[in-house]
């Protein structure tokens, strides 16, 4: 068996999307709040962060707002105060018996970031819980399943991911892994190679991720 590296994860964290929750696309006539999301439309998080801050003060109990800072806090490097940002925001949303898929995949996404693997991976389950048809929230787990070593649960969870219409370039990747887990190393370097020919010449492509790849491969071909 090749032993996958622990934290494979925190790798692949920040290549997942972040999301916007229902809750947060809810109508807002505060003008600070509608030009914070403006801003954030737009691409300057500094000023939405400026924005939804003067809103905060306006109305400190707004769940939406706080799962907007933690949103650019998350985008902007600051995933520790993005989560607490988050909890902020459930804990109001739990106020009113209000819980959010999305902000749950947001809040699996920090923490994996902070390399929290565990509270991801129940973040991403009490997604699955809200909504099991979110197919982020499987895309998410099945990465905190590699890092447990649940290999069978890592590829059930991707393809679950994908039969939802999910679609990630980093899909063959984590097959790839969880088949070199399960010793099944002809079907691992299929598709570990399928992840670099697809990630040839992409500028997004994560080079630790490409790393991880090439380096498993080498291992089986020194194991056969």
């Amino acid at each position: 068996m090749i032993a996958i590296p622990y934290k494979f994860y925190l790798y692949a964290a920040c290549l997942l999307l972040a999301v916007s929750p229902a809750f947060a696309q809810t109508p807002n006539k505060d003008p600070l709040f509608a030009e914070g999301k403006s801003y954030f439309a737009a691409g300057d998080l500094k000023r939405a962060l400026d924005s939804f801050r003067q809103y905060e003060v306006i109305s400190p109990n707004n769940l939406a707002v706080h799962f907007w800072i933690g949103l650019i806090l998350d985008q902007t490097g600051d995933s520790k105060a993005a989560v607490s940002e988050y909890n902020q925001s459930l804990a109001q949303s739990s106020s009113i018996n209000l819980d959010s898929a999305e902000l749950r995949i947001n809040m699996g996404n920090s923490h994996a970031k902070l390399g929290n693997s565990k509270e991801a991976q129940s973040n991403y389950q009490r997604a699955i819980a809200i909504d099991s048809a979110n197919p982020l929230a499987y895309l998410g787990l099945s990465k905190c399943l590699i890092d447990s070593g649940d290999y069978d649960g890592a590829l059930s969870t991707i393809d679950r991911f994908v039969a939802l219409g999910g679609r990630d370039i980093n899909v063959p990747l984590i097959r790839g892994l969880a088949l070199a887990g399960q010793s099944k190393l002809a079907a691992a370097r299929e598709q570990l190679h399928l992840f670099l020919n697809s990630t040839q010449g992409n500028q997004a492509t994560n080079s630790a991720m490409t790393q991880l790849a090439v380096k498993i491969l080498s291992e089986i071909e020194i194991m056969q």
